[in-house]
């Protein structure tokens, strides 16, 4: 009977032996640390720190509540990710309304406790992105086209797009850099270049009302053309006479033709192109240096050349 007893000990002490292994993972099983989130246009990341002494081959997941809601949703992206890093987006989210992130490690069935990330408004801690930019060169001058940051569907920035105004660098492409810091607005022009010349920039968008400062777009290089050799036409001049409106100006060639183009006041203020938006005025081709045009309900109308 003693030796029975003996026996059925032992097979306890094994038993409970076996269970300290599991149990001491669990105990090991930290929330994450250190963690932060960043903003730039509609693109979140949420990154945070494994905790000392977790064990290894764990996951981590995330979700997310906003004051409406009852319960906490699964954050996209952010399920069960191997790495300490996450990308996530909201296309449905009120980017002016409080936002609470929470965040755990997993092994197996196991979870760690809830590591809450203090609550923010998605717009307040936003970044501005990088604007596109394209650019087109003269002899003496390049144009700015500027798209501005964020996709064509950005919710962060949808009511304030119009709101934007940018500022660029830019510099000769040579050893002995001099930058030159203006304001632009999208399909303006940067004047006093040097013809033949490679001229390099970057462009980054700003939101003067939120003191809120972009990111640098890549930079971009161009090279002026060759010099023109006829100057542009000086002294121009446009007066009004009823519905008529005359153009005149002052050229030193004779021999010459010109172009005139006309675009509304409020164009040359859009975050659009403007390059495709410019209307000939009169002929192709105007000549004498003056030239007439009528105005309608719908703009300017062309009339023949003087």
């Amino acid at each position: 009977m003693l030796t029975l007893l003996s026996a059925m000990t032992l097979m306890l002490v094994a038993g409970a032996q076996g269970l300290l292994p599991a149990v001491a993972d669990e105990k090991n099983l930290k929330p994450p640390e250190n963690i932060e989130v960043y903003i730039i246009d509609d693109n979140f990341t949420l990154e945070w720190n494994s905790s000392d002494g977790t064990v290894g081959n764990v996951t981590f997941s995330a979700v997310y509540q906003t004051p409406e809601m009852d319960d906490w949703i699964k954050l996209p992206g952010c399920q069960h990710t191997a790495g300490t890093k996450c990308y996530f987006s909201l296309p449905d989210l009120d980017v002016y309304e409080e936002l609470q992130l929470r965040i755990r490690t997993e092994k197996g069935n196991d979870t760690s406790s809830w590591s809450e990330v203090y609550s923010f408004i998605p717009f307040n801690k936003a970044q501005i992105g990088p604007p596109k930019v394209h650019l087109a060169a003269e002899d003496k001058a390049i144009t700015v086209y500027i798209s501005p940051p964020g996709t064509a569907d950005n919710v962060m920035w949808s009511l304030d797009n119009k709101a934007f105004t940018y500022s660029l660098v830019m510099w000769k492409n040579s050893s002995n850099i001099e930058e030159r810091i203006e304001k632009v607005q999208p399909g303006g022009k940067i004047y006093k270049l040097s013809p033949e010349t490679t001229y390099c920039l970057k462009v980054r968008a700003q939101l003067l009302l939120y003191s809120k400062i972009g990111i640098y777009s890549p930079v971009c290089c161009i090279n002026t053309t060759v010099e023109n050799k006829l100057p542009p036409p000086e002294n121009l001049e446009i007066s009004a006479n009823n519905k008529s409106y005359i153009m005149k100006w002052d050229y030193a060639y004779v021999n010459v033709t010109f172009q005139a183009q006309w675009l509304h006041g409020f164009g040359e203020f859009s975050n659009d192109h403007i390059s495709g938006k410019l209307k000939k005025v009169g002929e192709n081709r105007l000549h004498h240096g003056r030239v007439e045009t009528n105005q309608s309900e719908c703009g300017l109308t062309e009339s023949s050349a003087k």
